[in-house]
C-alpha cells in the first residue's frame, strides 16, 4: 500500500449517517453533495471537510448562502465528520441522563430531553431506567429520532411503561464475528422466528444456541442449537425448531427483572461451508475491527439528506506536523 493513498467513492443518501471504512488511518476527507450543488437551495451544504486533528463530529462547511448560489464558510461543531477506531475509541459514549419515560408501545418510545448525536440506525444501552429493570444493560437500535424529545426502539418488545433513567451511545458493536445478540421476541410457532434488538447480521446456514431464561416463560427452549434456515428481515431469523407448542415468550416485568436476570440470547458457533464465513472455530474468532469515520446525516451534514448523491474523497499525509 502506498505511504499516502488517496480513496474515493460516492452514495446516495438514505437520510441516515453513512459509515466509511479503510484499509488503514486516514487524515483527512472532504464530500460534495452533488444534489445541492446543482439543485439546492438557500441555507443546504455543498461541501464538507475535516483533517486529523479536529474535534470528534466537527466539519468545515461550505453552504449556499442566498438563491443567487453565494457560498458562506463557517466550522460546525456537530452533525460532521466522527473518526472512528474500535481498537482505540471506547465502546460506549458519554452517559445520557435526560431519559424521561420509556413508552409501553407495541414499538416503545422512549423520550429524552437531549438527543446529542443520535440518529436512525444508533444503538443506545439502558442503564437505571426507573419501572423499566428488564431494559437495563441491553443495546437496543433506534429508528426515529425527533431532536432532543425522543426517539424509537425499533425491535425492542413491549413493556408496561417506564420513567427516568439514563442511557449510553454504543459507539460500535461487539468486535467479534459472529455476535451474540439479545432476544426480544420468539414466536411459539413452526418454524420459531427470532427477533433481535439490533440487527443480527446472521446468514442462512449458520448455527446457534438459544438461551432462554426461565423469567421468559419458553423454558423448552432454553439451550436448543437452531440453524437459521432463513433471515426474513435484519432483525429476524428463521430456525428449524417447531415451537407451536412451547409457552408463550414474554420479557420479565420490572419487578423481576429488578431482582436480578440474564437476558435470553442468541449465541452464534459458526456457519455452513457455503456462507462467507466457513469453518466452526473460525467463525467464532472471526476479528470485525476496523477504522472508519461517520458522516452525519442531514442537509447541513456531510452525509446529505435523503436522495441526495454524495461524493467523497479521503487521504493519508505522510508526516503530520500539528502544534
Amino acid at each position: 500500500m502506498e505511504d499516502n493513498p488517496t480513496f474515493q467513492g460516492s452514495f446516495t443518501a438514505d437520510g441516515t449517517a453513512k459509515l466509511l471504512k479503510f484499509p488503514g488511518r486516514v487524515d483527512w476527507i472532504r464530500t460534495i453533495n452533488e444534489t445541492t450543488t446543482t439543485a439546492g437551495g438557500a441555507g443546504t451544504g455543498v461541501k464538507f471537510e475535516w483533517y486529523r486533528g479536529m474535534s470528534q463530529d466537527y466539519a468545515y462547511e461550505y453552504k449556499k448562502l442566498a438563491a443567487d448560489e453565494s457560498i458562506t464558510f463557517a466550522t460546525i461543531t456537530s452533525g460532521g465528520f466522527t473518526y472512528i477506531d474500535t481498537k482505540t475509541t471506547p465502546m460506549l459514549g458519554a452517559l445520557n441522563a435526560t431519559l424521561s419515560a420509556i413508552s409501553n408501545a407495541a414499538i416503545p418510545i422512549a423520550s429524552a430531553t437531549s438527543t446529542a448525536t443520535l440518529v436512525a440506525g444508533d444503538i443506545v444501552r439502558f442503564v437505571d431506567v426507573t419501572g423499566g429493570a428488564q431494559m437495563n444493560g441491553i443495546d437496543f437500535e433506534i429508528d426515529t429520532v425527533v431532536a432532543n424529545t425522543s426517539f424509537r426502539l425499533v425491535y425492542a418488545p413491549q413493556i408496561v411503561a417506564a420513567t427516568t433513567g439514563s442511557f449510553y451511545p454504543v459507539n460500535y458493536p461487539l468486535q467479534f464475528y459472529p455476535k451474540w445478540r439479545t432476544i426480544s421476541k420468539i414466536t411459539a410457532a413452526n418454524p420459531a422466528v427470532v427477533t433481535t434488538t439490533v440487527r443480527h447480521g446472521y446468514a442462512v446456514g449458520q448455527k446457534v444456541r438459544l438461551d432462554v431464561p426461565s423469567e421468559y416463560g419458553m423454558t423448552q427452549m432454553n439451550g436448543l442449537w437452531a440453524t437459521i434456515t432463513a433471515v426474513p428481515s435484519v432483525s429476524t431469523f428463521t430456525t428449524d425448531i417447531d415451537a407451536s407448542a412451547f409457552t408463550t415468550f414474554a420479557w420479565p416485568l420490572t419487578a423481576v427483572a429488578a431482582a436480578g436476570f440474564t437476558p435470553a440470547q442468541v449465541i452464534p458457533f459458526g456457519m455452513d461451508s457455503a456462507s462467507t464465513y466457513s469453518g466452526s472455530i473460525a467463525d467464532s474468532v472471526y476479528n470485525d475491527d476496523y477504522i472508519g469515520i461517520s458522516l452525519a446525516a442531514g442537509t447541513d451534514s456531510p452525509a446529505g439528506a435523503l436522495n441526495d448523491v454524495i461524493r467523497w474523497q479521503a487521504g493519508r499525509v505522510t508526516t503530520l506536523n500539528d502544534e
